[in-house]
């Protein structure tokens, strides 16, 4: 019995060409659930300090070389987390250049780096920075096994990244089998790889399946096993032929899958956490209602499969249809090839089956899609000290949701959102996000002529159905709104943040820092907090307003505001310099968040203090002087270095060390100086601001 790193440390393990490629980074989901239970294993052992056995890994021993004919798989997961472990912690793992493939010569070359290579781990994720790396090669992304060590190195990271298990990692053991002992050789392993061909288990689940629909039904029984070479067929066939495999048996299975799965949660609030099992399929399908949902899904694939381009649109509002926000919106296609489907896709898809299955396309299908897709995309929270929203509809939800719009299609939704108990148990929507839709609902109930104004605003990619701090019922205003949002929210990020401070502090408060609060002020791709967070309406009516005012101009708000503006508070500085809010090219990710105490304050390069960060009064200012500037990292404030003196940004003024009075005693007289043993402190006067009044002084210092 041993580890894995006493194998490692005792014999080169070389994955040797005959083995097929990593496998359980695979995206597809039956291999994510596989990935999910077994990190899910692993991290109960680490967490208890507990062993954990992996039962028996086999291969030979040739040339100091282990080479394994089964364990390949478990070795590269645990080579993963030693790495993962052992560079968190910065613990010597040299050890795991002794791991290595055989198959390609990229994997061999990526193992060998990874485990020499430097990456920050408090960062989200671990597989862009390591492809961001400058060691990383471009072709390796083709290669499947480091594509798979990605998406493992990625699980691992979001399971692990607030412990360190490095030591636990040696309780987890296999039996090491030598075939050498036992006088066998790999020529068994190729030998009992070359014989013959089983079932599939596409043709096993046929026959299983016939032979279940002959104890419900006879006919339901030959229905199937004809339509299943024939009707059938001829749809999947496509993509047998797209896909040059000329099969149908995953795409058909596939589909199956999906409409098991929906059938199940239709009726039961169980989650299914791994692939059902066909003692399941067997009691899903006991029922001859949902043998006949299952044949007619089937028979009316094709059309429905070619109804999507009159039902979404991908990024934007088309009168008709309800934007999706995902560049692929034919769910059906994403079923059958099996790509990446989220929670509110399956459900949206299995309400438009419903339909599909006894009505065309119309309005009243848009419309109860549309309802689905805002409560359920609003089904989500913020984590404390992140900027964007995480989703939190998950597959409990989806019994008591089905439940609340099956029922109701082909009806006019609006009318009927208004009478029906919609907060039903576990349906996963609060109080606030109903009322939001109660509200719209009473609008064009009321005037129709209001509801394509209302849509076109819901479909606005940073508001994605939340429009309750702008909703109005008045035509022209609306009107207007859909105008003015898609305008300003275009623009430079300094720009409308400049703008929007004209009104007032919108900032969401977000964490805390040992430096101040966390504030975020607004990003590209990242509005949609800030505009759809607790009720603002009257900020954004007064926003809108203004920008109507200037011309439709951000420029003209902040000229308009610094013409009339009465005091230099933190809003005036962040209006009238650019600089301020300007992207730091220093930093590693600006997000525009910063660690606020006032004039104290601190822009940061990620999402807490581990990451560089510096004052935007400093960044103003040596940009305006062309001086230098520098980051710091944790507790630290930012600085400027200008001729022999350290500037420092504080509540009460500038704080300038290494200054000699004496070397610039005639200069210091103009000024409003406060002296100190060991600096100085520059304040701001009746007629020049903070950084008007340093720059003045800095520049005459220069010349001096």
């Amino acid at each position: 019995m041993k580890n894995f790193k006493e194998i490692v440390l005792e014999n080169i393990i070389q994955i040797p060409i005959i083995q097929r490629d990593y496998a359980q980074g695979r995206k597809d989901n039956k291999v994510a659930v596989i990935r999910e239970v077994f990190l899910n294993s692993i991290f109960d052992v680490l967490f208890e300090n507990k062993p954990l056995h992996l039962d028996f890994i086999y291969g030979s021993i040739k040339n100091e070389k282990f080479i394994p004919l089964d364990g390949q798989q478990r070795l590269t997961t645990l080579f993963l987390l030693y790495w993962y472990f052992g560079g968190k912690q910065k613990i010597e793992i040299d050890y795991l250049t002794r791991f290595t493939y055989e198959t390609r010569s990229s994997s061999r070359e990526f193992c060998n780096k990874l485990v020499k290579c430097t990456i920050d781990f408090t960062q989200d994720d671990l597989s862009n920075q390591i492809k961001d790396s400058s060691w990383f090669l471009a072709y390796w992304n083709n290669d499947p096994t480091i594509k798979a060590m990605l998406v493992m190195l990625d699980a691992i990271h979001l399971k692990f990244s607030e412990y360190s298990f490095y030591e636990n990692l040696d309780n987890i053991t296999f039996n090491f089998f030598k075939l050498e002992d036992f006088g066998l050789d790999d020529d068994l392993y190729i030998k009992m790889n070359a014989r013959g061909k089983s079932l599939t288990d596409f043709e096993n689940f046929k026959a299983k399946f016939e032979k279940h629909l002959s104890k419900i039904d006879i006919d339901l029984q030959k229905e199937f096993s004809f339509k299943i070479d024939n009707n059938w067929t001829d749809f999947f066939w496509k993509f047998g032929v797209e896909d040059e495999s000329f099969l149908i048996d995953d795409f058909f299975m596939n589909h199956f899958g999906y409409v098991t799965e929906m059938l199940h949660y239709k009726t039961s609030k169980e989650r299914i956490i791994n692939d059902i099992s066909f003692s399941e399929v067997r009691k899903i399908y006991n029922s001859k209602e949902n043998i006949s949902f299952l044949f007619k899904s089937l028979d009316k694939l094709e059309i429905i499969y070619n109804s999507f381009d009159n039902i979404f649109t991908p990024d934007k509002y088309e009168i008709g249809k309800v934007c999706l926000f995902d560049n692929d919106i034919n769910l059906v296609e994403k079923i059958i090839w099996n790509k990446p489907i989220n929670i509110q896709q399956k459900i949206l898809l299995f309400v438009t089956i419903n339909h599909l299955l006894d009505f065309d396309v119309n309005e009243k299908l848009v419309d109860i899609l549309r309802l689905i897709r805002n409560l359920t995309t609003r089904i989500r929270h913020r984590k404390n000290g992140y900027f964007y929203y995480t989703g939190d509809l998950a597959n409990d939800n989806i019994n008591s949701i089905l439940n609340i719009f099956l029922p109701r299609i082909n009806t006019d939704i609006y009318q009927s959102i208004l009478d029906i108990d919609i907060n039903r148990a576990n349906s996963g929507f609060n109080e606030t996000s109903v009322q939001h839709e109660l509200d719209k609902a009473s609008i064009i109930v009321k005037d129709k002529e209001t509801k394509e104004h209302l849509l076109e605003l819901e479909d606005y990619t940073y508001l994605k159905g939340a429009i309750h701090n702008f909703i109005s019922s008045d035509i022209e205003e609306l009107k207007y709104t859909n105008i003015a949002i898609r305008e300003i929210y275009s623009n430079d990020d300094s720009l409308i943040i400049r703008s929007m401070l004209t009104i007032d502090d919108y900032s969401l408060k977000i964490g805390w820092t040992i430096l101040g609060d966390k504030y975020f002020f607004g990003k590209k791709n990242n509005w949609e907090t800030i505009l759809t967070s607790s009720d603002n309406i009257d900020f954004y009516k007064r926003y809108l307003t203004s920008y109507k005012a200037n011309n439709n101009s951000l420029e003209n708000i902040i000229n308009s505001f610094l013409s009339e503006v009465s005091e230099w508070d933190l809003a005036y500085y962040f209006v009238k310099y650019r600089e301020m809010t300007e992207t730091m090219t220093d930093l590693s990710k600006d997000n525009n968040l910063y660690a606020c105490n006032n004039f104290a304050l601190e822009k940061m390069g990620g999402s807490n203090l581990n990451a560089y960060h510096k004052n935007p009064f400093i960044q103003t200012v040596s940009k305006l002087l062309e001086a230098r500037s520098r980051t710091v990292q944790f507790n630290e404030f930012s600085c400027m270095s200008f001729e022999e003196f350290e500037i420092y940004s504080t509540e009460k003024g500038w704080k300038i060390l290494n200054f000699d009075q004496n070397k610039y005693n005639e200069i210091i007289k103009k000024y409003p100086i406060e002296v100190d043993e060991k600096y100085i402190l520059l304040k701001e006067n009746e007629t020049k601001d903070r950084i008007e009044i340093l720059v003045e002084l800095l520049t005459e210092i220069k010349r001096k």
